[in-house]
């Protein structure tokens, strides 16, 4: 892929979102997780990033809207992250269903 289609694709959080859909439509289990700057390229803030040049912020509000409608809760996962990467966690998705009993 050309450098410039590259960083043209990271900007499209749009292709992200549909990616990140077709990911959780296909996860079978209850639980799945999804790294940081793969969210955060679907759902980047408005701000700019104080940690990563690499990507952007998660904007938090907006990805629990989007994975509300589709059935998911959405929460850093933070004991999973790799060591030095605390701030930017996985984001772990749990099936709405999951979170009744609490």
């Amino acid at each position: 892929m050309h450098p410039t289609r590259s960083v043209e694709a990271r900007r499209d959080p749009q292709a992200w979102q549909t990616a990140l859909d077709r990911a959780l439509a296909a996860h079978e289990s209850e639980d799945a997780l999804a790294h940081y700057p793969h969210v955060a390229f679907a759902f980047p803030s408005s701000s700019p990033n104080p940690y990563s040049g690499d990507y952007p912020l998660l904007n938090y509000r907006e990805l629990k809207e989007w994975a509300t409608t589709r059935g998911w809760r959405v929460r850093p996962a933070p004991e999973r992250a790799p060591a030095g990467e605390k701030y930017s966690p996985p984001v772990r998705f749990t099936r709405g269903k999951a979170w009744s009993s609490h």
